[in-house]
């Protein structure tokens, strides 16, 4: 009887103190990073269950459109204003219940301020309109208002001021702002404030700063966004008497918005369900969680703190239950408590969170996990038989790599990151858009697994990790958990092999496709080769490695945490992968750093020094061509005479690089790099001139260093 509550004091004792060490951890924020992820990944789960208001429509001036006015008026950008006081002249005839603007007027038109007059008289003929300005207190004040005609004319003002947490994610929205004692609504808002009757804000579930959570749909494309070059070309046939693609009635009832949606053009943020984000997406959440009463509402802290205690009582009393069970059994049984301790921890906050409800996930989930391992460290102590027993009871619901871990560090456990010196790989199939548009989404599918597994397999066998997949992209690293020194030598031998592969695979595909199906083929993926052939598709893989310093380190998923890695040095490996399109390569770019790391074992060629898309540190760019050793006597040859093209080009000698690049496309007629610099020649540098981002290349020259800044990621 004695030791009977000798187990169930300790198990008190053990539950008290996870309580009392986590509440520790909460209110010093160590949580918050975790937390916030554990939130992302549930608000994308929850997105899949939201439907966009059906009274929100958006219009988007993409790309498609630029080009369509550049053809059919002769406008370059940016657009006169008269060209959406047209589109509010169109859309306005049909009744909508606003026009809204998610773009900033705060500069006279480049047109003349007869421009500026046009659009502010599309305006006042409406009276639906509202328009952007930016004001930000925490920023000293900072405002941008809209130039006076189209100030005046507008119907509203709405403030675009974002409410960013702390690691410059968008999970929620302000309400109003102050400015010059006038309270202003959110753009999101603002709509509301056109009807009749003022908005009710009373339902909403305001939490810090005057804020509202706010519930995504899975995509901005969620909301069918119609192009403006439909808008433009349905007004001048309605002008005329004539039936366009589009009619003013289409927009009877609803509330428009309005954003820019051209690479390069429009604002970028990031939320838990993109970091590539429209900013608009974000006022149209807004009113479209207003409109369907789907804001997300913080359950109080004492509920969290009781769910809590309670987890961590489970865990320390379920050991103890546990230890009078026959020793036969006991691991097992302890086993299937953690497995069901960690899911209930986590399917209850995800349940919870698809129904509209933000329960704390991680700091729970902490304190069971500590009340229980605490619990059957202590257990296993007493009976000297602690490893035994901690593998016994881990090894059922908890990969072998991560046992080992536990049973050599504990601490290894923990959420956290990690530095490591390793190199991070980021793959992409070129126009992969296209195959979606010919296959059906089983062929897509069995296509993907075709393609994923071959790659994946190369990178796994050079000692890589694969982080993740999105959708046809790889994202891999190699150099952790475990130190490697020569990681970059793996990850560069993965590429060359993987292009191989991809040589290898479309090969296979037209083989297969021109022959009966194998019976070890599923039929979807055997008619998503023939339709590749018949319509004269391949793959090409993109590749963009660099390496560096990069944190590693486990990161929560339902069932376990797994290895990803983050840092500045991944994102240049990812934005490497797509400026593989700008130079035309064979598919493999790598960073300055990892050249300096591979030696000479590779053969590579040097490009330019170039800054990318957010980074400004100009950096050294090679093309990845094959392993030394396999490379033969005139390939060398014809690189080392590529190195002097490159030699006379950073020279400014640019009628030698001329006569030398033009030699080597002889040689080689499938060398498109060589032709990119020959066409920068031509039009460009033998002409005294410079590319500049008007030129519409895609790069832009300075001179003075020498470095290509790259316009597109």
């Amino acid at each position: 009887m004695k030791q009977k509550h000798k187990l169930w004091t300790r198990a008190i004792i053990i539950a008290l103190s996870s309580i009392l060490i986590t509440l520790i951890f909460h209110f010093s924020k160590a949580f918050n990073a975790f937390e916030n992820k554990s939130y992302d990944l549930r608000m994308t789960n929850a997105a899949k269950y939201k439907q966009p208001c059906e009274e929100i429509c958006l219009i988007i001036v993409d790309q498609k459109s630029i080009d369509w006015a550049k053809e059919k008026y002769n406008w370059s950008w940016p657009w006169p204003r008269e060209a959406y006081g047209r589109m509010v002249d169109f859309i306005s005839a049909g009744n909508p219940k606003a026009i809204t603007f998610d773009i900033l007027y705060t500069e006279p038109s480049i047109y003349g301020e007869e421009d500026d007059i046009a659009l502010g008289a599309a305006e006042a003929k409406s009276k639906k309109v509202i328009q952007t300005f930016f004001y930000s207190a925490e920023d000293y004040g900072k405002t941008l208002m809209p130039v006076k005609p189209i100030n005046d004319n507008a119907a509203l003002l709405g403030n675009i001021t974002s409410a960013k947490d702390s690691d410059d994610i968008i999970r929620r929205t302000r309400l109003f702002d102050t400015f010059n004692d006038t309270e202003y609504p959110t753009l999101g808002l603002a709509p509301l404030f056109l009807n009749e009757e003022a908005p009710d804000f009373s339902s909403i579930p305001v939490v810090d700063n005057n804020t509202a959570l706010l519930r995504f749909t899975k995509s901005i494309d969620d909301y069918f966004p119609y192009s403006a070059k439909d808008i433009l070309e349905s007004h001048d046939l309605w002008l005329q008497g004539k039936e366009g693609v589009l009619s003013p009635e289409d927009f009877n009832d609803l509330y428009i918005f309005c954003a820019y949606y051209a690479p390069g053009l429009f604002d970028i943020c990031s939320t838990p369900v993109s970091q590539v984000y429209p900013g608009v997406g974000i006022h149209i959440t807004t009113l479209d969680n207003y409109l369907t009463e789907s804001f997300i509402k913080k359950v109080p802290f004492c509920i969290s703190l009781l769910w809590l205690i309670a987890l961590a009582f489970f865990a320390s009393l379920f050991a103890v239950i546990s230890e009078k069970i026959s020793p036969r059994f006991s691991a097992i049984f302890i086993s299937a408590g953690i497995f069901a301790g960690i899911a209930v921890s986590i399917f209850v906050p995800v349940i919870l969170f698809n129904n509209g409800f933000w329960l704390l996930m991680i700091a729970p989930l902490f304190a069971f996990l500590i009340s229980e391992m605490a619990s059957v460290v202590v257990s296993l102590s007493v009976e000297g038989k602690q490893k035994r027993f901690i593998r016994s009871a881990f090894s059922q619901c908890l990969s072998k790599d991560v046992v080992n871990q536990i049973i050599n560090d504990s601490s290894s456990f923990t959420l956290g990151g990690k530095e490591f010196e390793m190199s991070a790989i980021f793959t992409d199939i070129q126009k992969f858009s296209s195959f979606s548009e010919l296959l059906t989404a089983k062929e897509l599918g069995c296509l993907l697994n075709f393609y994923l597994t071959k790659m994946s397999d190369i990178i796994i066998d050079e000692k890589g990790t694969v982080d993740k997949y999105e959708g046809d992209a790889i994202v891999a690293l190699v150099g952790a958990p475990v130190a490697m020194p020569d990681h970059a030598v793996h990850a560069c031998a993965a590429a060359i092999k993987m292009k191989k592969a991809e040589q290898v695979m479309n090969q296979d595909i037209i083989r297969y496709s021109q022959n009966p199906k194998p019976s070890w083929m599923e039929e979807a993926l055997y008619s998503a080769f023939k339709t590749l052939v018949a319509n004269s598709k391949t793959i090409f893989t993109r590749i963009g490695i660099n390496s560096g310093e990069m944190i590693a380190g486990y990161f929560g998923s339902e069932k376990k945490k797994n290895y990803t890695m983050m840092g500045n040095n991944v994102n240049l490996a990812s934005r490497l992968e797509g400026v593989n399109k700008q130079y035309h390569t064979n598919g493999i770019l790598i960073s300055q750093s990892t050249k300096e790391l591979i030696g000479d074992r590779f053969v590579v060629r040097s490009l330019d020094r170039v800054r990318v898309v957010n980074i400004n540190t100009p950096i050294g760019l090679y093309e990845l061509i094959e392993e030394k050793s396999l490379a033969s006597p005139e390939l060398l040859d014809y690189m080392q005479n590529w190195e002097s093209a490159m030699a006379k080009f950073s020279n400014k000698n640019y009628t030698k690089a001329k006569e030398l690049l033009s030699s080597l496309a002889k040689k080689n007629s499938n060398d498109n790099v060589a032709k990119y610099y020959i066409h920068l020649l031509d039009d460009y540098f033998l002409k005294g001139t410079f590319p500049k981002e008007a030129d519409g290349e895609g790069v832009e020259f300075n001179p003075d260093d020498g470095v290509f800044k790259l316009l597109q990621k």
